[in-house]
């Protein structure tokens, strides 16, 4: 039996009509160029009437999350549930709130989380990208004065949408999100933002640390992080007007790591897919900054609860990535066909992908290698390192821990895709 496809027939023909948009970034075609730093502008009227009682309020009971039916967001909303005594209203996109709960079932049950308590879970029919988040303005004040806390996890991920796709979503949705926090009662914002809002602008290792301002001269170049990078100063802004803020800036997320679950559009997976397939696998090294999904959400929830965690930004980030070279040497051992070939081979085949195969599992990640081996060296010669102070400090004394990315993570993502069917068990026999 082959094995099924990721992509949906709907986002198959999304793909397929975005080909020349993602060939035009593949061929360096400029887009045009938006002023991040004009963009990152919050409405005056956005502001806290006082903060006396937000900061204080690390055991709310009526929590606001956005985002609850993507991947992140329903681990989430399971640690919210698990970790707090909280009612959890679940900002989602349905036309019923029938609907919208069926939605939340199913990711619960795609993604293997034990179904839990419904009736701490209140779904709320929303849509970040429109004003006051879609709600009438009874709703909008109903919330303002019930929540306790928010967690804004929502966001449009897309590597090869432009900036001014994403904005509606991650920029306009955050604004509206802060200025929901700052109505009637301040209530305290937990904002998953990403590392990706840094980039390297020196020769060198360059450390980032929790507290470092973002660099209006320094923005990232793909438009889901320049939305993240406005969204995250807009967040900056109303933690200056006196907001209760804590940001958290996670690395890339990767499956579960004892079920080895996982989001379709996860890069260590179409990377496995699309490998097997092409046959080919770059002889440079990838650097792997995994992080599973069950120690992020854990990790922010935990985090969140901490009285001094107020104010802070917290990075995650795996301590000990790996090279590909552990992955791909896995594939071979498990009798995959692979085959080393150098960089530049490797991306041409990226490239023909990109013109003749949107339903291929590289095709939406091509934007994301170097165009050239030499560029790839020159990126690597300008590298970034997060601290990670605040994050240690305050798990030291929790049973929270990041799983090692090894051999055992590996396999568990590995078996996972083949009982998924998604990739056949072996392509050479066992000898």
């Amino acid at each position: 039996m082959p094995p099924k496809d990721v992509l949906t027939p709907e986002l198959q023909a999304q793909l397929k009509q975005r080909k020349p948009e993602i060939l035009a970034f593949l061929t360096a075609q400029s887009r045009p160029a938006v002023d991040l730093a004009a963009e990152a502008v919050l409405d005056p009227a956005i502001c806290p009437c006082s903060t006396s009682d937000a900061a204080l309020a690390t055991s709310p009971q009526q929590i606001l999350l956005t985002g609850a039916t993507g991947f992140l967001g329903a681990f989430l909303l399971a640690e919210l549930l698990q970790q707090t005594t909280a009612t959890i209203y679940c900002l989602i996109r349905a036309d019923s709130e029938h609907q919208a709960q069926q939605k939340l079932q199913q990711r619960f049950a795609d993604f293997r989380i034990e179904q839990p308590i419904q009736s701490r879970i209140v779904p709320i029919l929303a849509d970040l990208s429109r004003p006051l988040l879609g709600l009438t303005p009874e709703l909008f004040q109903t919330l303002a004065t019930q929540i306790d806390a928010i967690y804004h996890n929502g966001a449009w991920v897309h590597h090869t949408l432009p900036y001014t796709q994403l904005k509606a979503t991650n920029v306009l949705g955050t604004q509206e999100i802060l200025r929901l926090a700052c109505e009637g009662k301040p209530k305290p914002l937990h904002f998953i933002s990403t590392i990706s809002v840094f980039v390297a602008t020196q020769p060198g290792v360059q450390v980032i640390y929790e507290h470092h301002p973002l660099d209006p001269n320094a923005v990232p170049s793909g438009g889901y992080a320049q939305s993240k990078w406005v969204a995250e100063s807009l967040v900056r802004t109303a933690q200056a007007r006196g907001l209760p803020v804590c940001i958290y800036r996670p690395g890339a997320i990767s499956g579960h790591s004892q079920t080895g679950v996982f989001n379709h559009n996860d890069f260590l997976y179409k990377l496995i897919q699309g490998c097997i397939q092409l046959g080919q696998v770059p002889a440079t090294e990838i650097t792997l900054n995994l992080l599973p999904v069950d120690y992020v959400s854990r990790a922010i929830v935990y985090l969140s609860q901490q009285q001094n965690s107020i104010g802070k930004a917290f990075h995650l980030v795996h301590p000990q990535p790996i090279s590909s070279i552990l992955l791909f040497d896995l594939l071979r051992s498990r009798h995959y066909n692979i085959q080393s070939v150098p960089y530049d081979q490797w991306r041409q085949s990226l490239l023909d992908i990109a013109q003749h195969s949107p339903d291929h599992p590289l095709y939406s990640i091509v934007p994301l290698f170097s165009t050239s081996h030499t560029q790839s060296q020159a990126e690597r010669a300008m590298s970034l390192e997060f601290d990670c102070q605040n994050t240690n400090q305050a798990l030291i004394h929790s049973p929270i821990s990041c799983p090692p990315i090894d051999t055992h993570l590996l396999t568990t993502y590995l078996n996972h895709l083949i009982q998924q069917n998604l990739i056949l068990a072996s392509l050479l026999p066992t000898p």
